[in-house]
């Protein structure tokens, strides 16, 4: 037992940041930006949840409501968990380590699965929580029994979700693990199911009428269909020990089965993942040296390194996606997303005004685009332990970081492009206004990308385990992402109150010239005093 919980404790430590707090002083950083995110998320949470109460209350049905969000919050774990079981099963850096030891392979599945399980609990225990909080409040009449059974529920809450994602994602990295680009395959899945969260999220509204109207019957099937669900609101409603005890002894049943099967195909498709596949043939009695150019080569370098972290790619490519589905449903429905802007009548926009000022609407959608997207604040710390070699070369400093900036450029500008060209075809933007939005489709995300630069080069995090630890945990991704949100805040508060009183191209054409004087003093910044903070990074 005393040897499982110190390989536990080192596995949790990989990829955990925050569990080394006095090993390292940037922990602090990192355990501080969780923190606060955490609280921020729950909280949200614990407002919605408020808001759901609020309507149901009146109709007695709570418990309806706690058994449907233990069935969500089990889908929205599902979802996650597909995401995180590539990283935190399969493509652990600690694989021959472990291996090598005197340990069994199924301990070694098991200290996998266990991680996975705490990682799951603490994503679930955001949701949870909160609404057992915000349920508290809007009921009277609570016995001991319910933060017995709540406690319970809440341990036990991930373990059917993580059945379900490592059966996705064993089938998901399966796949991969027979195709060259193994990380471009599973980025792809995983993005997949972010869309389809995200469209569940934008009809939050809608749904929840539905089902206010059809509570008891979509709670008849819930039940029925979800074991947990049911269970719950049976224990809420009428405590019966035998009926507790039966769920604790199934749940940990189908744990274990799901360790049984998983270790009969783990370790096949965790070492056919290491594999590296070799497609091109070299004659090596005429071998002819290809030599590019720098910009080339180091652009080329930073696409590897982008293309290779499918964590990055998920986080900072999603408002990308996200512009080109939204462009694309804009052009198809446009009179209904025409309607829904107007109805927020805290910003004062009505239909004619909205129809008569096209152009600042796309300028909008650019802006929410290109200021949530931030790619550049993870890739100095994705240098790591290689910052050294990458220093050392005969290269200027400031042409490894400005092709940080092309390669982003690179990255955005086709994107943006693309939905430009959808919106102008559709809302018959002038060709003056098309002009002015395609310099601002360079200019604002060259601005976040700049940034994301400079921050990255104030707060860089080189002594990384793990990818995910750069992308989501530190502090300069959470500060970058702060900046840009702070910015398009600003933005959106400037344009929304000088619509109407000054033509789009007015606008349009003094918001270039901002962005270009900006876009000036970064870069002069960037020359001046990251080329000196570059050279003075070392692991």
């Amino acid at each position: 037992m005393k040897k499982i919980y110190s390989l536990v404790k080192a596995t949790m430590s990989s990829d955990m940041n925050f569990f080394r707090i006095k090993a390292k002083t940037n922990s602090k950083n990192s355990l501080f930006v969780t923190l606060f995110i955490s609280f921020i998320f729950m909280f949200v949470i614990w407002s919605n949840a408020n808001i759901i109460f609020e309507k149901f209350s009146p109709l007695n049905l709570n418990i309806i409501v706690l058994s449907m969000s233990v069935f969500f919050i089990s889908f929205i774990t599902v979802i996650e968990g597909v995401y995180k079981s590539s990283p935190l099963l399969f493509n652990c850096r600690d694989d021959q380590l472990l291996l090598s030891l005197p340990i069994r392979k199924s301990t070694v599945l098991f200290i996998r699965i266990f991680k996975f399980y705490l990682f799951e609990l603490m994503f679930s225990s955001m949701f949870f929580i909160p609404v057992i909080i915000s349920y508290l409040s809007w009921t009277n009449n609570v016995n001991f029994t319910f933060f017995i059974t709540s406690f319970i529920m809440l341990l036990l809450l991930p373990i059917i979700p993580i059945i379900i994602s490592c059966i996705i994602g064993l089938v998901i990295t399966a796949l991969s693990s027979r195709f060259k680009y193994k990380n471009l395959f599973q980025t792809v899945f995983s993005t997949l199911f972010l869309l389809v969260f995200f469209y569940f999220s934008f009809s939050f509204d809608k749904y929840l009428n539905y089902v206010m109207k059809h509570s008891n019957s979509i709670y008849n099937i819930i039940s029925k269909i979800y074991y947990p669900a049911g269970v719950y609101a049976k224990l809420i409603s009428n405590f019966n020990l035998l009926q507790l005890l039966s769920f604790i002894i199934i749940n940990v049943l189908l744990f274990v089965i799901m360790i049984l099967l998983l270790s009969r195909f783990y370790f096949k498709i965790n070492s056919r993942l290491k594999k590296v596949i070799i497609t091109k043939k070299v004659n090596i009695n005429n071998i002819t040296i290809k030599s590019n150019s720098i910009y080339f080569s180091l652009i080329k370098k930073e696409f590897n390194t982008i293309f290779n972290t499918p964590v990055l790619i998920i986080n900072s490519f999603f408002a990308l996606v996200l512009f080109i589905i939204l462009s694309i449903g804009i052009s198809i429905k446009f009179k209904s997303f025409l309607l829904m802007i107007s109805s927020y009548n805290n910003f004062g926009f009505s239909i004619d005004l909205i129809y008569n000022n096209l152009s600042l609407f796309v300028f909008v959608l650019i802006m929410v685009s290109s200021f949530m997207t931030s790619i550049s604040n993870s890739l100095i710390s994705l240098e790591g332990k290689k910052i050294s070699i990458l220093k050392s070369l005969p290269i200027k400093t400031k042409n490894i970081l400005m092709s940080k900036v092309y390669t982003c450029l690179i990255i955005t500008t086709p994107v943006l492009f693309l939905g430009d060209i959808i919106l102008f075809f559709r809302l018959k933007i002038s060709l003056f206004e098309s002009i002015l939005l395609v310099i601002l489709s360079i200019l604002l995300p060259l601005v976040s990308h700049f940034v994301g630069l400079i921050v990255n080069l104030l707060f860089p995090k080189l002594d990384y385990e793990n990818s995910t630890e750069v992308v989501k945990q530190s502090f300069s991704s959470f500060l970058s992402v702060m900046i840009g949100m702070i910015l398009l805040l600003i933005n959106v508060f400037i344009v929304s109150k000088i619509i109407g009183h000054f033509s789009s191209i007015i606008i349009l054409s003094v918001f270039c010239i901002i962005y270009v004087f900006i876009n000036i003093l970064l870069y002069l910044y960037l020359i001046k005093y990251g080329v000196k903070r570059f050279n003075n990074l070392s692991l």
